[in-house]
């Protein structure tokens, strides 16, 4: 069976749109969809020069498409467990100070803690700033009224 030239670069995009939903790397769809207008240069008669040279221009067109996704996709970074409890409202269960770990409560949790602004008692409002292993790091609240 022999196999023209277009159907070789459908068939090359159809591999490399594949091999995108197995990887997500965006690259390789990149890749498949450059080949798509050489296929269509090739069927119209093209030679393989041509051919190569509208796959590398279309190429290059979407890069930009393709470096903006990579970027956002680098920026969109979602808070993991240990990220999201930085800003939350515990309450003290045990004193908290300063050189000596107590005991907050955190979403129905009891988590050691330790005070980066003097000593809080017992039943005082906190807020996290910060996650030292399985100590979270508080300052008071004030509380209203």
């Amino acid at each position: 069976m022999h196999l023209s030239a277009w159907q070789l670069w459908i068939a090359a995009s159809l591999l490399l749109a594949g091999g995108e939903l197995l990887h997500g790397a965006v690259v390789l769809i990149a890749l498949a969809l450059a080949c798509v207008p050489a296929a269509l240069t090739s069927a119209l008669g093209g030679g393989i020069s041509l051919q190569f040279v509208v796959f590398t221009i279309a190429l290059l067109a979407e890069l930009p498409v393709v470096a903006k996704i990579l970027q956002r996709r680098r920026v969109r970074r979602l808070a993991t467990n240990a990220d999201a409890i930085v800003g939350k409202r515990v309450r003290v269960l045990q004193s908290v100070k300063e050189n000596e770990d107590g005991v907050v409560l955190l979403t129905g949790e009891h988590w050691k803690a330790r005070s980066l602004a003097g000593e809080l008692a017992p039943g005082a409002d906190a807020q996290v700033v910060q996650r030292d292993g399985l100590c979270l790091l508080v300052v008071p609240l004030e509380r209203s009224n």
